[in-house]
């Protein structure tokens, strides 16, 4: 009876174990599969900027776009928008330089890292906070450049939203704007699947009464 029940122990052991494990794999958005085309007089006309619409890879997408930076004026080619691409032909930003936002409709995710750039500040502040439900669960400032795009590794686990604010910085001379808008490229998430507690209860019984009805050799 003792060497079942540390087999049974062992057995719901890994059992649990494979449940944490999370069955969904890490995600890297690119933003460049967004088309940045529109139609104008019944033609389709290549524009230079989309709005980041829900649904996109899973999420909801606040105050979110995408520019397509190929397509930029000349006299627009050199900004953050340019020097944070890091694959082309898109790069998302925070409209206006205003708050923006990004949450899971259904599942938790896991934020693993994002590439930020100053669209028009260097040394820009970017605050990165993570919640689950109205609990802030994390919080960072990090600080871009605007000449180039610089990796950050967050590690934000089992979140359902994400906010990003800008502020501070200065100018780094660039034509255009003078905001505080950020530029993100490849962004890596990857989603958690919730386990199911019902399932692991009842495969546990079914293990149990396995051992109990099973005779001595």
């Amino acid at each position: 009876m003792k060497q079942r029940l540390l087999t049974l122990s062992a057995a719901c052991f890994t059992l649990l174990a494979f449940s944490a494990i999370p069955t969904s794999g890490q995600t890297l958005i690119n933003f460049d599969d967004i088309s940045t085309s529109y139609v104008s007089s019944g033609q389709v006309v290549e524009g230079d900027m989309a709005v980041i619409t829900n649904g996109y890879q899973g999420l909801d997408w606040g105050n979110f776009f995408v520019e397509n930076v190929p397509l930029l004026p000349s006299e627009y080619a050199t900004n953050g928008y340019y020097y944070g691409m890091v694959s082309a032909p898109n790069v998302a930003f925070n409209g206006g330089g205003s708050p923006a936002e990004i949450d899971s409709p259904g599942t938790d995710f896991n934020l693993l890292s994002a590439y930020l750039t100053g669209a028009f500040r260097s040394n820009l502040n970017i605050e990165v906070q993570g919640f689950s439900g109205t609990n802030l669960l994390y919080d960072q400032i990090v600080v871009a450049s605007a000449t180039n795009p610089t990796l950050f590794a967050f590690n934000y686990l089992d979140i359902d939203r994400l906010t990003f604010n800008s502020f501070g910085g200065q100018s780094a001379g660039f034509p255009g704007s003078s905001g505080n808008i950020f530029v993100m490229d490849n962004m890596s998430f990857e989603f958690v699947p919730e386990p199911s507690t019902v399932l692991l209860a009842a495969l546990g019984a079914l293990t149990l009464c396995a051992f109990l009805k099973r005779k001595p050799g």
